[in-house]
């Protein structure tokens, strides 16, 4: 077992990646599978279908790290390179596998014989490798040692694949070979209604370089998480460098922190809605069913949600959620009046607890000087009141304004669930 802490290099192959036309979620994927272990990943690198790219990437790659793992061209086409290109870099001739063969007929339920040489090229394997077995895929996983205590590790990019061998075959292998002495606890908290810039100030004497716990924020979809790295070595020592720092955040935060670790908006909002016993009936414009769509993602929303309706037009909002035809002419379908119309309306159709709306503009046109792209309304109404808020997102693209309204509606859907 190495006691040191070890490094690793993440490769991604293949044209598409470069072309745009997919999103490499793998290189991220493995990278959080490997902090736990107390690997250090000291680069990423993403090449393209060429043989001389993909051997000069691998030499890059084994020059930085003990550990390189890389992500497809494992396939039986003729882009399908990276076998090849590992057995160049390596200066390792490539030999035939029969096991792989085997193990691709016994998946698919067909005779190895059946296969075509396209096929045969996926059992072409540089000699001294380790099949990691594929229950998910037809490419195999391979593990290559090299002479001076390298390892090489390879698998389909196909995510989904990718997931099965790393979690069966290679975090297993990892946790059992290389290890930094330490024990390493992770704590995620999820924070909404608070801006980045705001969060930064008040846990910034927890962000200093060289902390333990170290402390860093990530920002998407207007949520910020807060990540808390502690090192140590038994994790009941890093759960008490944890603690103090995980309570200052707490503090800091308490008002916009809505779960921890796995936990989304969705869940926070189901969650509360389902511990106070509560129902919603929700009405869209501008997001046109996405928050019903956000909270249907959740097991067991059937437990809160009544229903849900798209009001795109001002015939619907009549004709589905009463709102007023004199409101509407008077202070338009994007307004604080119209949205509270539409909440207490679809509340009342449903005989929910709680009437949810949101209505805007969405872009990129239908804006003036008065009321600008990115406008939006939200209704909350429930037996006792009925409130609109206001929201600016200027400057956000039409999807990215949709999915920041759809998650501003969770949270006001949370708060209103408790009583906030």
């Amino acid at each position: 077992m190495n006691s040191k802490q070890a490094n690793a290099t993440l490769l991604s192959i293949g044209d598409e990646l470069l072309l745009g036309e997919i999103v490499d979620t793998n290189k991220p994927y493995i990278a959080q599978a490997l902090l736990p272990l107390g690997i250090k990943v000291a680069a990423m690198e993403t090449t393209g279908d060429e043989l001389h790219e993909i051997v000069a990437a691998f030499g890059r790659a084994l020059d930085r790290a003990q550990i390189v793992i890389a992500t497809g061209g494992l396939g039986p086409t003729d882009d399908d390179l990276t076998l090849e290109a590992l057995g160049i870099a390596l200066h390792v001739e490539l030999e035939y596998r029969q096991e792989v063969m085997d193990q691709m007929a016994a998946r698919l339920n067909r005779p190895a014989a059946s296969f075509s040489s396209s096929n045969r090229k996926q059992a072409m394997l540089p000699k001294g490798s380790n099949i990691l077995r594929n229950n998910w895929g037809t490419a195999p996983g391979v593990h290559f040692p090299t002479r001076d205590g390298k390892h090489i590790f390879l698998m389909p990019g196909v995510p989904r694949e990718m997931k099965g061998i790393l979690r069966e075959h290679i975090v297993p292998w990892l946790a059992s070979n290389f290890s930094s002495g330490q024990k390493i606890v992770i704590k995620k908290l999820h924070v909404f209604g608070i801006p980045e810039s705001t969060l930064g100030e008040r846990i910034k004497p927890l962000m200093q370089a060289g902390h333990n716990p170290d402390v860093g924020t990530r920002v998407g979809g207007g949520v910020v998480t807060v990540r808390l790295v502690a090192r140590a070595p038994s994790e009941a020592e890093a759960q008490a460098l944890m603690a103090p720092a995980l309570q200052k955040v707490r503090e800091a935060l308490s008002e916009g922190i809505f779960g921890e670790d796995e936990d989304t908006l969705s869940h926070a909002a189901l969650g509360a809605l389902l511990t106070h016993k509560k129902s919603v009936a929700i009405a869209e414009s501008c997001t046109a069913g996405l928050v019903s769509a956000m909270l249907t993602d959740i097991p067991g929303a059937s437990g809160a949600l009544l229903e849900g309706a798209v009001v795109y037009s001002n015939e619907a909002k009549i004709r589905t959620c009463g709102v007023k035809a004199e409101t509407l002419a008077r202070h338009g379908a994007v307004s604080a009046q119209c949205a509270e119309e539409l909440a207490q309306g679809i509340r009342v159709r449903a005989g929910a607890d709680i009437g949810l709306s949101v209505t805007g503009i969405a872009g990129p046109g239908g804006g003036s000087e008065s009321k600008p792209v990115g406008l939006v309304y939200f209704g909350i109404a429930t037996e006792k009141s009925v409130t609109a808020i206001e929201k600016n997102y200027s400057g956000l693209d039409r999807a990215s304004l949709r999915e920041r309204a759809g998650m501003q509606a969770l949270d006001l859907l949370r708060r209103a669930a408790k009583n906030e």
